[in-house]
C-alpha cells in the first residue's frame, strides 16, 4: 500500500504484483500553500531554535592524555531559504491492522496537526472515522485486535500500552 497525500488517494499493491490494483480515494482536497502559510512556517521554526540564517560550528578536538593540547576550528555557513511544496498534504500517517483494516490519519485544521482517523478496508469499504482527538494512532498493530500504544508519563519515561481495539476497526 502508498498513498499520494497531497489528495486523498489510497493505492493497494498486492504482494507480488507488479502494478496497482485498487485506488482507494475520498473527495477531499488539499490546501493550497501561500505565503502566510510559508511565514507563519517559518517564524514558527525560529522560535524552535531553527529557521533560516547562519549557523556556526565550533570543533574541538585533542590528541588524548590529560594534559594534551587541545585544538579547535570553527567555520560557519548561511542556511538556504525554505522550500515548500505547492500543497499541504491531506494523509499524514497510514497503518494497517493485521486482520486488513487500513487505518488512515488525515491532517487537522493547521498545517502541522492530526485530524480524524479514518478506518477503510482492504477492499475500499468506509468502516468509520474517529474525531481527532478521540483516540490516538496506535504504534503498531498486533493479532486478534491487540494494538500498542506508547504513552510518556510526567517525567517523560515512555511506556507501552496494549489494548483491544472493536472488532469493527480491527
Amino acid at each position: 500500500m502508498h498513498s499520494d497525500s497531497s489528495a486523498y488517494e489510497l493505492k493497494v499493491t498486492p504482494p507480488g504484483a507488479g502494478g496497482v490494483a485498487r485506488i482507494m480515494r475520498r473527495p477531499l482536497r488539499p490546501e493550497p500553500v501561500t505565503p502566510k502559510v510559508e511565514k507563519d512556517h517559518v517564524r514558527e521554526q525560529e522560535a524552535r531554535g531553527g529557521g533560516r540564517g547562519r549557523v556556526g560550528m565550533v570543533i574541538a578536538s585533542t590528541t588524548g592524555g590529560a594534559n594534551a593540547p587541545a585544538s579547535s576550528e570553527s567555520f560557519s555557513f548561511d542556511l538556504p531559504e525554505p522550500e515548500f511544496f505547492p500543497e499541504i498534504p491531506i494523509l499524514r500517517t497510514l497503518f494497517t491492522t493485521w486482520e486488513g483494516r487500513i487505518w488512515v490519519r488525515r491532517r487537522g485544521g493547521e498545517p502541522d496537526s492530526d485530524g480524524p482517523i479514518d478506518v477503510v478496508t482492504g477492499d475500499g469499504r468506509y468502516v468509520g472515522t474517529f474525531p481527532a482527538d478521540a483516540v490516538e494512532m496506535p504504534d503498531a498493530f498486533g493479532p486478534n485486535g491487540m494494538a500498542a500504544f506508547i504513552e510518556r508519563d510526567e517525567l517523560d519515561v515512555a511506556r507501552v500500552v496494549v489494548r483491544r481495539l472493536p472488532a469493527a476497526v480491527r
